[in-house]
């Protein structure tokens, strides 16, 4: 009889958490002594660069449900790929702890840890054919048993991870920049030259193979900006929706100065504005290599 309820439970489980995206509770309504063994999210971008290099992420898991108040036993959550996944155990990852013992003295919450591999997954760069067509591995990871408590079953939810590698970013690193950011209030442009040069040090950070994330303008600390760097060593330039205004590349006052890349020198130069009281505010950045 114990088995059959088992069964049942679980086959409740089951049925539940598969439709929990219907925007409903998945635990209203069930057996209040019921605990399910669980992924806390079950949509993971996991990414790292593909040098050769390994790297260690982890996807939370839980027991969670009404009875988790009288639950005391330790629950055994084993994890395993589903048939459909793309992303190939031993070649994308591996999967370091497939059976992990949730504990009472530990809220029943614990991680279980993939280990990203990318010898041999560089995906296609930016910009070329093959990029367009590139989609990335997908690991679909079950909750396929659960040892422990009477009333505990495993989700029958499938987590989803993507394994999102990039290939090495050639434009990424620290730069010396140099900058000058012209203003209405101070005349008229180019004299109208605001707090005189200002130098910094920006790093870029790899987004993709070409694309890269930054501080924008002179509010690098608070507000960000993407700089892409595309195969005929033009630039697309995007500033956070967070920004109030509307960033384009360019000077309506100088067509002239259009932002480029200079692979003799790897500097980027790179001229944008954008309009407000009283005229156009104008930035011109040159980011110099420091290594």
């Amino acid at each position: 009889m114990k088995r059959l309820n088992y069964i049942l439970l679980l086959l409740l489980g089951v049925c539940l958490f598969s439709s929990c995206g219907d925007g409903l509770d998945p635990l209203e309504g069930l057996d209040d002594t019921l605990t399910i063994a669980s992924f806390e999210s079950y949509s993971v971008n996991m990414g790292g660069e593909a040098n050769g290099s390994e790297y260690d992420k982890v996807i939370q898991v839980k027991v969670n449900g009404p009875g988790i108040m009288d639950l005391t036993e330790d629950v055994t959550m084993t994890v395993a790929a589903a048939d459909n996944s793309t992303a190939v155990e031993g070649q994308h990852y591996r999967i370091e702890n497939k059976s992990i013992t949730l504990t009472r003295s530990n809220n029943y919450q614990g991680l279980i840890d993939i280990v990203l591999i990318t010898e041999g997954n560089t995906p296609p760069m930016d910009g070329t054919p093959e990029f367009d067509d590139y989609v990335a591995p997908v690991l679909y990871l079950n909750a396929v048993s659960v040892v422990g408590g009477d009333n505990t079953v495993a989700t029958g939810k499938t987590a989803k991870i993507t394994l999102n590698f990039t290939p090495p970013n050639p434009y990424a690193g620290e730069y010396d920049v140099e900058m000058r950011y012209f203003h209405p209030n101070e005349g008229a442009y180019p004299d109208n030259l605001y707090g005189g040069v200002r130098n910094y040090v920006k790093e870029l950070t790899a987004i993709t193979g070409r694309k890269c994330e930054t501080g924008f303008a002179v509010w690098g600390d608070s507000d960000l900006c993407w700089i892409t760097i595309n195969a005929d060593n033009t630039i697309s330039f995007i500033v956070d929706d967070t920004w109030p205004s509307a960033v384009k590349l360019g000077i309506p006052e100088d067509p002239s100065k259009v932002s480029y890349f200079d692979p003799e020198t790897g500097k980027i130069y790179l001229y944008y504005h954008y309009s407000g009281a009283g005229g156009n505010r104008i930035f011109w950045e040159v980011f110099t290599p420091k290594n």
